[in-house]
């Protein structure tokens, strides 16, 4: 995805200004190195941001002490509603189990440079919150803590505040307003178990039939129809190529044909139709992208051959190291030798 394109809904960061206002902040700097008055935005309910705008936007905030707890208040403001189609449907779902498929299938409604992944367990539900998208370590660690604030209240209102104890894991280290996060119990958090950037939130099955207050099919289905159009809409609209080849560079494993087309939310034949209209071809671009990924893990990381082609997708070394030299005329190790080393 392009980082300079406007992408993101603009809504959750518009939330900001009045807590900043409140903390006496002179926004205008802050308005010039965005290049727009974000304040303009408010009456504008479908204004994106591109994630270059971000970036300078978090790292601008984040260098005044005062604003460390920046991203636990943008969570905690973030009630149903804010997530417009999403957040509507989630309130008519009949049980937690089903509003957390519809949550997932729709994340990329709510920030479509993550992504949500259920996976539901013997006795427990996990939900896997990552990136799909390369940003600074500043930007991406305030998003986790926002996300997992953020589900946090939205969860609580789902359920009407009758919510049961469950655990969030997150890659980052514990923040310094970690005492303000007692206000969010029963939920438990867990900072810096995780290796890779991302939140995993683990849900107990006595809470998963819980039927939800405000359920209603018919609104459902409607809601659901509107959302698979904005859907649809945003992903295919002129951006298709980049975004495959975001999920391709930024997953491990890289998915296949038919996971993109279902985190795109749209059938095979489809994805293939939009595809071929723009003169691209799936594997082409898949190959593409992994060997890009490939170099790089070779010149940038001390992985091993092993570890590279199991991150890549690859079910053996051999398959990789195969399909390697047949596309660079080189052994992975061979690369690597002659390659000037950046090791990390």
């Amino acid at each position: 995805m392009n980082p300079h394109i406007p992408s993101i809904p603009a809504r959750y960061y518009l939330r900001l200004l009045p807590l900043l206002l409140e903390r006496q902040m002179d926004l205008t700097e802050l308005f010039q190195l965005l290049g727009t008055d974000l304040s303009s935005y408010v009456q504008q309910e479908d204004a994106k941001l591109s994630l270059a705008q971000i970036e300078t936007l978090v790292s601008y905030l984040l260098k005044f002490p005062e604003n460390r707890d920046l991203a636990f208040e943008l969570g905690r403001s973030l009630k149903l509603s804010a997530h417009h189609l999403v957040g509507y449907a989630l309130l008519s779902c009949e049980n937690v189990m089903q509003a957390l498929g519809v949550m997932s299938q729709y994340f990329s409604l709510i920030m479509p440079n993550f992504r949500l992944k259920v996976t539901e367990l013997t006795s427990v539900v996990v939900l896997d919150i990552h990136p799909l998208q390369a940003m600074s370590t500043l930007t991406l660690n305030f998003h986790l803590e926002a996300i997992a604030v953020g589900f946090c209240s939205s969860f609580a209102e789902l359920l009407n505040q009758n919510v049961k104890p469950y655990d969030i894991h997150l890659s980052v280290f514990q923040p310094t307003y970690v005492q303000a996060l007692q206000q969010l119990k029963p939920a438990q958090f867990h900072f810096g178990t995780l290796i890779r950037p991302s939140i995993k939130i683990f849900i107990q099955a006595d809470n998963l039939d819980t039927k939800l207050p405000k359920a209603d099919a018919f609104s459902l289905n409607i809601l659901e129809q509107q959302c698979r159009e904005q859907l649809k809409q945003i992903s295919l609209d002129g951006e298709i190529i980049d975004w495959i080849s975001m999920m391709l560079r930024e997953a491990s494993p890289p998915p296949s044909f038919e996971d993109c087309a279902q985190m795109l939310n749209v059938s095979s034949k489809t994805l293939q139709r939009y595809l071929k209209k723009q003169n691209a071809n799936f594997n082409t671009i898949r190959k593409q992208v992994i060997l890009s990924r490939a170099e790089h893990l070779l010149m940038h990381t001390k992985k091993s051959i092993t570890e590279i082609s199991f991150e890549l997708g690859y079910s053996t070394a051999a398959n990789f190291c195969r399909t390697f030299k047949a596309e660079l005329g080189t052994t992975p190790q061979m690369y690597r030798l002659n390659s000037t080393p950046k090791i990390s």
